[in-house]
């Protein structure tokens, strides 16, 4: 009894003491609602065009966590005696200082978290300036503790009210809540796989399925070949987009989005007008969408027969603000800690069940398949669904166990396997439930994808090498990326086909699907695109596909302003697969403006690469991401397109560049200038550092309005290759500007 009162009276005399309650309740509210109030809150509106819940059902459970975790640190920091007081209030206050800066201010580009890997070793001195900062921080809070203590609740406080401002500040410009969270998808497990007797028509999306994985995978067991019965494979197929964004409303409208609108506005006139699941409802179908991102559909019950206005109980409520709390905290912790233990919070936000369910998504999927299946619906079917795929995390095998698969090309494949599996089995219920036939089955990528741990794939197997010129690894590399994201997988099932799987090299796109589908049903439609089974082989045709610019800032700004990051048009003539087949156009999509004519030149403008710099407007292949004051050459070539305004004479061309000799490494980088497919002249860089290179353009290979500028780099090395770093790029010169006047002035160099 002694021992409690006196713990009683210790209790007791620490909160009537002034000189420690305040920096103790300071300090406790500095980290408390640094991490669990304003961290997910900032998480929040920064996102609040992809998360699919409500602020005002969240904002209580912050509250309430920080407000306990605060009573609990205040009162564990009350008890503390002397010295020990002191430093425990100092470094629980600097923790809430660092979790700041942290968050705020050392915010590495890590790109958006949708399951990609993150290559942990390029981000090394990352790492190292948080662990310096964070370990001195630490370090001080630590060993002049009592000389900070009595200016921890004055600090606290101002630190508090600059986050508190900063949030007011980004809930002022954070865009309104979008009208997709008003409704509900109905996701009732009698009635997601609940079919038609008399037809059916499906579309299944396997989010990120590259097409010739698949081509690997049935050549190398036929069991997955005679999943697919009646299926004709498509693997001369081209998408739309790198992402999912913009690629579902392709699949279903046709549409191509060219960031003159919001996206959200795209979505919602597209789907209403003139979309698949518009046009069949009007029809008489029932209408069923099981999306895997929300805001890629346009959800009205006007679209879609499963939605209709939310009406949550108070239970759904707390559930799904509770499921908002867990994702959005793990999201903040991955922001907020140093780069050392990100790793341990690195996830897909989102997507499917939350967290707390250990089973994936597309697992669920199948064990819902097999035990609801079931044909009870008097109306004509259409079924849309969305799996995850092959996409990251990685953690599905190819016999349907959760395991955590190497982020590689082998956990890549084996994944596919997987979400091929899971597609067999629904070929296989509709098989034994007598609608097989009776069905038109799509089976497609929604895009392809990047190597998984970003390896060069040469995709061109061995029995295609009479649809073109094989690949070699190098000239692979300059494009692969592109190639390798813009190849998806495509398989069709028309009405009472069978058979073994076909293979076919027609030239198709997504954007054919909704065609596709009209065309079988005999509906009279307004697509773009052809149907995919009436194109042939022999059929020449040009399809375009859009590439994200800077895609190193992974387009987070632009999402969070409801248009993507600009888009370069490409055009594809001749097999997908081929990289000789795309090309470049000098068409770029702005966001907000769309289409943007490709400016015209004045005679010395100084055009400046790098993230701050105008050059991506007239860069065209052969260029990586932009970084901070330069741009690398990534492969053997690179070109630009410039319109200048005067071509009557001739002129000189001058840039600033530093040349990737790795150290000592390599001697040299040469480089060779064509202007038009002519050769104009070459460089040696043979120094480090900065340095100018000026290059005569003659007068007669000046060709109509837009000249053509192609750099050769036959020196050009990836650091992997050197084993410098796990970086495949193929770099040569890393340029900084580039300028453009009359040729008389200069002499070339």
């Amino acid at each position: 009894m002694r021992s409690f009162m006196t713990i009683k009276e210790r209790i007791q005399n620490t909160l009537s003491d002034p000189g420690k309650r305040a920096p103790s309740i300071g300090a406790a509210f500095l980290l408390s609602l640094t991490v669990l109030f304003f961290g997910p809150s900032y998480m929040y509106y920064g996102n609040i065009l992809e998360i699919p819940y409500f602020y005002s059902d969240m904002i209580w459970i912050f509250l309430a966590y920080s407000l306990a975790a605060a009573a609990i640190i205040s009162a564990i920091l009350l008890i503390l005696k002397g010295t020990i007081h002191q430093r425990a209030v100092a470094l629980v206050s600097a923790l809430g200082l660092l979790f700041w800066i942290q968050g705020h201010v050392l915010v590495w580009d890590y790109g958006v978290l949708d399951g990609r890997e993150i290559i942990w070793n390029d981000y090394l001195l990352n790492g190292i300036i948080d662990s310096a900062v964070w370990i001195a921080v630490l370090g001080v809070a630590l060993f002049k503790a009592p000389s900070i203590y009595k200016h921890i609740a004055v600090a606290s406080v101002l630190l508090l009210l600059v986050q508190g401002g900063g949030l007011a500040a980004e809930v002022y410009q954070a865009p309104d809540e979008p009208e997709w969270k008003s409704y509900a998808i109905g996701y009732d497990d009698t009635t997601m796989f609940e079919f038609s007797k008399e037809q059916n028509v499906v579309i299944l999306v396997l989010d990120a399925f590259r097409s010739d994985i698949f081509q690997e995978i049935i050549d190398e067991n036929d069991e997955y070949r005679e999943m697919f019965d009646g299926f004709i494979y498509y693997r001369n197929a081209a998408g739309g987009y790198p992402h999912t964004d913009a690629s579902i409303p392709l699949i279903l409208t046709g549409e191509y989005y060219d960031n003159s609108i919001p996206r959200s506005e795209f979505v919602k006139t597209t789907f209403s007008n003139n979309s698949i699941p518009q046009t069949l409802m009007k029809n008489g179908y029932r209408v069923d969408l099981y999306p895997l991102l929300q805001h890629t559909i346009y959800q009205s019950k006007e679209v879609a027969s499963n939605i209709g206005i939310s009406e949550r109980g108070q239970v759904d409520r707390v559930t799904d603000a509770m499921k908002g709390t867990i994702e959005l905290q793990h999201l903040t912790l991955f922001r907020y800690m140093p780069h050392f233990l990100k790793s341990h919070f690195h996830f897909m936000p989102f997507v499917g069940t939350n967290r707390g369910d250990s089973t994936p998504h597309d697992l669920a999927f199948y064990n819902t398949l097999i035990s609801e299946f079931n044909v009870s619906s008097e109306e004509k079917t259409f079924k849309f669904y969305h799996n995850v795929g092959p996409h990251g995390p990685l953690n599905l095998n190819a016999d349907l166990h959760y395991e955590d698969l190497p982020f590689n090309e082998t956990g890549y494949k084996e994944q596919a396997k997987a979400s091929l599996k899971i597609s067999g089995e629904l070929v296989k219920q509709l098989k034994e439930h007598d609608i097989y036939e009776d069905s038109l089955i799509i089976i497609v990528g929604d895009h392809g994808a990047l190597s998984a741990g970003h390896g060069v794939q040469n995709i061109v197997n061995t029995d295609l090498l009479s649809i073109g010129p094989a690949l070699d690894g190098d000239e692979y590399r300059e494009n692969w990326r592109m190639v390798a994201q813009g190849t998806p997988l495509v398989l069709v099932k028309p009405f009472n086909a069978s058979g073994h799987l076909s293979i076919s090299d027609a030239p198709v796109s997504l954007g054919d699907v909704p065609r596709t589908i009209t065309s079988e049903l005999q509906i009279p439609d307004e697509f773009s695109g052809q149907s995919i089974l009436s194109i042939n082989e022999s059929d020449t045709r040009e399809r375009k596909y859009f590439q994200y610019l800077s895609t190193n800032k992974s387009g987070q700004y632009y999402l969070e302003l409801d248009y993507l990051p600009p888009l370069r048009e490409y055009s594809i003539n001749g097999h997908s697969w081929f990289r000789n087949s795309w090309a470049p156009t000098v068409q770029i999509y702005e966001p907000g403006q769309g289409l943007i004519p490709l400016p015209v030149y004045k005679s010395e403008t100084e055009i400046l690469f790098g993230k701050e710099g105008n050059a991506q407007t007239y860069q065209l292949a052969g260029w990586s991401g932009p970084e901070e004051g330069f741009t690398w050459t990534d492969g053997h070539n690179a070109v630009l397109a410039v319109q200048p305004e005067n071509t009557d004479s001739d002129l000189a061309l001058k840039i600033t560049a530093s040349p990737y000799l790795s150290g000592e490494a390599l001697d040299q980088q040469r480089v060779t200038v064509y202007v038009n497919e002519h050769w104009v002249g070459e460089w040696l860089f043979d120094q480090p550092g900065t340095q100018e290179k000026t290059v005569l353009i003659p007068h007669n290979v000046l060709e109509g309005e837009i000249q053509y500028i192609a750099f050769e780099f036959p020196d050009a090395t990836s650091p992997k290759d050197l084993g410098r770093s796990e970086d495949e790029r193929d770099l040569a010169i890393a340029v900084h500007s580039m300028e453009i006047e009359g040729g008389q002035l200069w002499t070339q160099t």
